[in-house]
């Protein structure tokens, strides 16, 4: 069994005004709550002692009961399970803590047994040197794919892998250095700055600085952060997500070939799938109703087991019969990986009396399996492996699918890693993965 930290949340205080800051950690975590539901982690340390840690399954609450007063700094991480943990135990809630060194992890290392995060801590602590040879070494050795935040005595590190699959951002709020995936858990800081590619910031009570810098970088970030997994009210190099995702909208609008019926109505799989449904019904002049309701906040596509999935699906989901009955629905989602969901939704629009059934994905066929992403482990789970449209029209039960070509992302104002789309890997992570 391997477990994975491909999706998760990071957020982070260095405590300058040695002011209670508990509160400020435990809004950020809430703010990065969609990157990890199933399980949360917070490591902490005060001036001559040990870095301390409470874990906790399940979702960030309101109140914590954890004295965090006078503390040099905090880390919180937020994780879903993954396709390799059924169950979600202690010892692989993150922040990992070893006495004077805490580490925080949102990636995948691929081709590693067991704990992809102990990994990488076993690699700095295996370091004969100080700690910054240790993560110069680290970023020199384990090309992708990592956001690290770490604790060490105290100071904070932050570290980006050199292709910038995952993001990483920090700010300022007086005196205090704060810490996010995403720029959205940063909402009252100044002076936003983006981790970079292959770098590393040291923070201490002296202030913060790049400690290093790798000489062969390059920022690819993973497609699926800014077509899923990002709060749209997040930004990446300064911008917004949401127009990301209307622009991308915008091209599938361009796509229509169907032209418009009188009974056609948009909705938009809730929730990554509502802004690119809002965008494309306001384009083509069609109505939008959110005929599909959400019930839970699951994530379906992360487990690989079928039966699972199914059942989050039924739990997932409420629909609309009343509104649904006698029209032509126009399915939009961010994409579709196995399939499974979408299924699942089409049948239950057809129970409901809908007519015709059109699906409208705002991004490309996910068609390879993306070694430092998304936990599949067989081509022949992906929906779109090796069929046409009118196949997968067939396994899905809808009149007609349409997806954006790869080229569409190619006007994407940043570079994009995109190998579940057929893109390709560097060369040095393909010689990696194969050791």
């Amino acid at each position: 069994m391997y477990i994975l930290s491909l999706m998760c949340g990071i957020v982070g205080i260095y405590n300058f005004d040695k002011k209670d800051v508990k509160g400020d950690l435990i809004q950020m975590m809430m703010k990065l709550q969609h990157r990890g539901k199933d399980s949360f982690g917070i490591s902490y340390n005060k001036k001559g002692g040990s870095i301390l840690s409470f874990k906790k399954k399940g979702m960030v609450e309101g109140e914590l009961d954890i004295d965090m007063k006078d503390i040099i700094s905090c880390v919180g991480h937020l994780k879903y399970r993954t396709s390799n943990m059924n169950q979600t135990r202690e010892d692989d809630i993150q922040p990992i803590v070893n006495k004077k060194i805490s580490l925080s992890h949102n990636g995948n290392i691929p081709n590693v047994d067991g704990f992809d995060t102990q990994h990488i801590l076993d690699v700095i602590l295996g370091y004969n040197g100080t700690i910054k040879n240790a993560l110069i070494n680290l970023i020199k050795t384990i090309p992708a794919a990592y956001s690290l935040v770490i604790q060490y005595e105290d100071k904070i590190y932050l570290l980006k892998d050199r292709y910038g699959i995952r993001p990483l951002s920090y700010g300022f709020k007086g005196n205090n250095t704060y810490i996010s995936s995403e720029t959205v858990g940063l909402q009252y800081c100044n002076n936003i700055v983006e981790v970079e590619s292959g770098q590393i910031i040291e923070i201490d009570k002296k202030g913060i600085r790049e400690l290093y810098k790798h000489p062969d970088t390059c920022d690819n970030i993973c497609a699926f952060e800014f077509i899923y997994f990002m709060n749209p009210n997040s930004f990446y190099k300064n911008i917004m997500i949401d127009s990301i995702r209307k622009n991308l909208s915008n091209k599938l609008a361009k796509l229509n070939c169907r032209g418009n019926k009188e009974n056609d109505i948009v909705v938009g799989v809730p929730n990554s799938g509502i802004i690119y449904g809002e965008e494309y019904a306001r384009l083509l002049g069609l109505k939008y109703e959110q005929v599909i309701m959400k019930n839970t906040d699951e994530r379906s596509f992360i487990s690989s087991d079928k039966k699972q999935i199914v059942k989050t699906c039924h739990k997932k989901f409420a629909f609309d019969s009343e509104k649904i009955n006698g029209k032509n629905i126009i399915i939009i989602d961010d994409t579709i990986v196995r399939g499974n969901v979408m299924c699942h939704i089409c049948e239950n629009l057809k129970i409901c009396g809908a007519g015709e059934i059109h699906i409208r994905i705002p991004s490309p066929p996910v068609v390879d399996i993306c070694q430092l992403g998304i936990p599949i482990n067989n081509k022949s789970e992906l929906l779109m492996n090796n069929r046409t449209l009118h196949e997968v029209s067939k396994i899905l039960k809808c009149d007609t699918i349409q997806f954006l070509n790869k080229e569409d992302l190619n006007d994407i104002p940043f570079q994009v890693y995109m190998e579940c789309f057929g893109g390709g890997i560097k060369e040095e992570i393909t010689s990696y993965l194969k050791k």
